[in-house]
């Protein structure tokens, strides 16, 4: 927040305490007023389950905590039928006020007052509507500047068009550097014959920031430029998968080949790095940052499975999630076990997995069936066995359906051996992920506080992979600069477990790039 030698009082909306629990000590030496409404809803969404349920509980926790085990005559100042009566001292000399207006409307907006409330409020005992009015009525009764603190934007102009002050919950706002092309470094030949020859070399960038532990940058000379890893006190290495594609024979393409599957080869520098990051086994922690079609989702599940289907890998399964937010209107409950409901949500990851167990757009070959157990049924089976069912007029359900109308997709085999399991946001707290490979999609959506839950889970032996586009957040109050994926980045990066990287550049389709630069 922006901050002046005035002190100032801070109106906070319902939703500013749930985006950020911890906002009541985020105002320094100024004033953060409560109006009771948003105490009563926080009290309707404290049995809620998931985040929203435990973020209104904690801030439940807090405000009792100021208030707690003190003399009345200590928390009440003055007149305790009046508005703001309740106080409690904040941290930096700040001032907490729970304001009590139940006769507020009635009293104090008289006249003109009322009249021009009552022409912008058609409910004027809604607790929105309420909670302005005790923004407004402070701001007539007490000394210095009232700001209604709120992310809903329609509240926010209701506000406006009374003459309150109004803005946004800021102080979670992130600015990042780390956002379109990679830094390119100017060398010279020499430096490039030792990095190229050795495989390491150590520069000092004179005029240049330095770069961060394991941030990725593009050397460049006159007549050579290469991706390469910043390791620590001007040291860059660099990425070995990509030093063997450029050293394989002439016909001899290199990069990840899938067992019973295609082989992956990056198409463009910045995916060399992403693929770089996933495979490097002392980074713990991987951001992305990429447009739609940059291959985000693509090459994270390639490099996880191509080390999960390892003999000699560290990581006992994959684990993909991401959190459960609908785009437009809502289908309602679906049936089924968990893998089924979070099936529509995890699609993306099935058509990834199509195409990477699908050699020339045909199914790969399937690993042999057990001895005793019967064998997949071919086509020209499945199709007579549904002609004779449907023939005899017995109803087929659930999976004796599925086996019967389609294929068995190539990767099933990957679910069954419980190698891929699909992990549900909502169930992830209290769990610890130990020897495997977890991959967040759409990680833009999260909170920072459900990102920091994610993280926290991870245990040893395990990495944790946050992907996502930053243009494209679909969850209410956040953005591109206050969502948990940019947080996450920011607060964890230069560490030697963590490194960010950044998709620029689409491959999906010349019109889904061009879609994403021009609408």
């Amino acid at each position: 927040m922006e901050y002046a030698s005035v002190r100032k009082t801070y109106v906070l909306d319902t939703n500013v305490l749930i985006h950020d629990p911890d906002s009541i000590f985020k105002f320094h030496e100024h004033t953060v007023a409560i109006p009771v409404e948003v105490l009563s809803e926080l009290d309707r969404l404290k049995t809620q389950p998931g985040q929203l349920g435990a973020s209104a509980r904690k801030v439940n926790r807090s405000v009792r905590g100021l208030f707690e085990n003190r003399p009345l005559q200590e928390i009440v100042d003055g007149d305790p039928n009046k508005p703001g009566a309740l106080k409690a001292g904040l941290v930096d000399g700040g001032e907490l006020r729970v304001v009590v207006n139940e006769s507020l409307i009635r009293d104090h907006f008289t006249g003109t007052r009322s009249e021009r409330l009552r022409a912008v409020f058609m409910q004027v005992d809604a607790p929105d509507h309420r909670i302005i009015a005790s923004a407004m009525y402070l701001r007539d009764t007490t000394d210095g500047p009232v700001v209604l603190v709120t992310k809903d934007a329609c509240m926010a102009l209701k506000a406006q068009a009374l003459g309150l002050e109004v803005q946004d919950y800021r102080n979670d706002r992130v600015e990042t550097s780390d956002e379109g092309e990679y830094r390119t470094i100017e060398v010279d030949g020499a430096f490039m014959r030792d990095f190229r020859e050795l495989g390491q070399a150590e520069l000092r960038p004179a005029s240049e920031p330095a770069p961060l532990l394991n941030e990725y940058v593009i050397l460049a000379s006159d007549s050579w430029s290469e991706p390469a890893r910043h390791v620590g006190d001007g040291a860059f290495v660099p990425l070995p998968l990509y030093r063997e594609f450029l050293s394989s024979e002439s016909g001899a393409r290199k990069g990840l080949q899938m067992p019973r599957g295609m082989r992956v080869i990056p198409k463009n520098m910045e995916q060399w790095i992403f693929i770089d990051a996933l495979l490097n086994p002392e980074i713990r922690l991987v951001t992305c940052f990429g447009r739609a079609g940059t291959g985000k989702t693509f090459l994270a599940i390639a490099a996880a499975l191509s080390q999960v289907l390892s003999d000699f890998s560290p990581y006992k399964k994959l684990y993909v999630s991401r959190p459960v937010v609908q785009i437009g209107k809502d289908i309602g409950a679906l049936p089924g076990s968990k893998e089924e409901k979070l099936s529509p949500y995890i699609q993306p990851y099935f058509d990834n997995l199509e195409v990477l167990f699908s050699k020339n757009g045909s199914a790969a070959p399937q690993p042999q069936q057990p001895a005793g157990k019967e064998a997949v049924a071919t086509d020209s089976q499945r199709k007579k066995k549904k002609a004779q069912a449907m023939k005899s007029a017995q109803p087929i359900f659930g999976s004796q359906f599925q086996q019967l109308v389609q294929p068995r997709k190539p990767y099933q085999w990957l679910i069954d051996s419980g190698l891929i399991e699909i992990e549900a946001m909502t169930f992830i707290r209290g769990r610890s992920i130990g020897h495997a490979f977890m991959i967040v999609d759409e990680a833009q959506n999260m909170t920072p506080h459900e990102a920091k839950t994610v993280i926290t889970r991870i245990g040893e032996g395990s990495k944790l992979v946050l992907i996502g586009d930053l243009d494209q957040v679909d969850t209410p109050y956040l953005d591109g600069k206050s969502n948990g994926l940019i947080h996450t980045h920011e607060r964890m990066k230069g560490h030697g477990i963590t490194a960010n990287v950044r998709l620029v550049h689409g491959v999906r389709s010349a019109l889904s790039e061009l879609a994403s630069q021009a609408m």
